[in-house]
């Protein structure tokens, strides 16, 4: 169970990425369905790698090879197809609220990859968003130390391994409690 403070959605989405320039590499997602006022239960996750290729410069800063990468990867369109159809299927994503620790570059790099966390393609309306970093500036009041791993450990939580979406995903969900609870 999780404590999310006030939140009004039926759903929350805290997902991360990891990407080489432009090109997605892995993608991290825990969806969250409301039981009752302000807690959430796990309801679906997703942890997925590309097939690709990455630079030596990616590499030696996440640890993620290109033998890793295709052993165990898939396919960009497979990734694309795990995220509508596994991870949201049936989401209402009017009553959703995605959040990621630096959402907007995120949400711009997904779909320069084909995945749409930006609007409803049903209702053509946005989809609410909350970015962890944006709302600890403006909450904790300050310019500096806002890295994930830095709130993370101001609410008690290790960063197992740094780099990693969907630890930095779990992450995410603690430092979005934390927020909330201090808004």
């Amino acid at each position: 169970m999780q404590y999310f403070k006030d939140e009004e959605h039926e759903y929350v989405l805290c997902f991360d990425i990891e990407f080489d320039k432009k090109k997605l590499v892995q993608f991290a997602g825990i969806l969250f369905k409301k039981i009752n006022k302000s807690i959430y239960q796990p309801y679906r996750s997703l942890n997925c790698y590309v097939q690709t290729t990455v630079s030596f410069p990616f590499t030696a800063y996440t640890g993620i090879t290109n033998q890793f990468l295709q052993e165990c990867g898939v396919p960009l369109e497979s990734v694309v197809q795990q995220v509508e159809d596994d991870l949201l299927k049936d989401i209402d994503l009017d009553k959703i609220l995605i959040v990621s620790h630096g959402v907007h570059n995120d949400s711009l790099i997904l779909i320069q990859n084909y995945i749409n966390l930006n609007y409803n393609k049903l209702s053509i309306k946005p989809i609410d968003h909350y970015c962890t970093f944006e709302n600890a500036r403006k909450i904790l009041l300050r310019k500096t130390d806002l890295k994930l791993e830095d709130i993370a450990e101001e609410c008690c939580l290790h960063a197992v391994s740094e780099h990693d979406a969907f630890n930095d995903a779990w992450i995410t969900v603690g430092v979005f409690s934390y927020l909330k609870a201090l808004e």
